[in-house]
C-alpha cells in the first residue's frame, strides 16, 4: 500500500487513474490495528484487477482534519466514518459508502463488488 499526501492523491484523480482509496485516521484504532492487518490480502487481491490501494491519512487527532482540503475531500465522499474505502475508476469516485471494512473476509468481499465495478 503507498501512502500518500493529499496533492499526490488528488494528481491520480485530475490524472484519471483507477485505484482504491483507503481513508484513514491515526487516531483510529479501527484503521492502525484492525483493518491493517488484514490489507495485504486486499491489496494483492486489488493488484489481480489492476489496482493500487492508495493510503490517505486525514486527521492525527479526533475531529481535526489535517487540512480544510482534507476535510472537504472526506465531506464529498460521504462524510465522517474511518477507514472508507473507495473505488476511483477513470479518476471518478465510483464506490465510496464502504467504511469500517476490517475483517479479512470484508475486504474480500469489496475487492469482489469492486471488481464487477471496473
Amino acid at each position: 500500500m503507498t501512502r500518500e499526501t493529499l496533492e499526490q492523491v488528488k494528481l491520480r484523480i485530475h490524472q484519471r487513474a483507477s485505484f482504491v482509496l483507503n481513508i484513514t485516521a491515526d487516531w483510529c484504532p479501527d484503521c492502525t490495528v484492525e483493518q491493517v492487518k488484514n490489507l495485504d490480502d486486499f491489496e494483492c487481491k486489488l493488484r489481480e484487477l489492476g489496482l493500487e490501494l492508495v493510503n490517505l491519512v486525514v486527521q492525527k487527532e479526533k475531529l481535526v482534519f489535517l487540512s480544510e482540503e482534507h476535510a472537504n475531500l472526506v465531506e464529498s465522499l460521504g462524510g465522517h466514518g474511518y477507514p472508507r474505502t473507495i473505488l476511483y475508476r477513470s479518476g471518478n469516485p465510483v464506490s465510496t459508502d464502504n467504511v469500517e471494512t476490517l475483517s479479512s473476509e470484508a475486504l474480500t468481499e469489496l475487492a469482489n463488488e469492486f471488481s464487477k465495478l471496473m
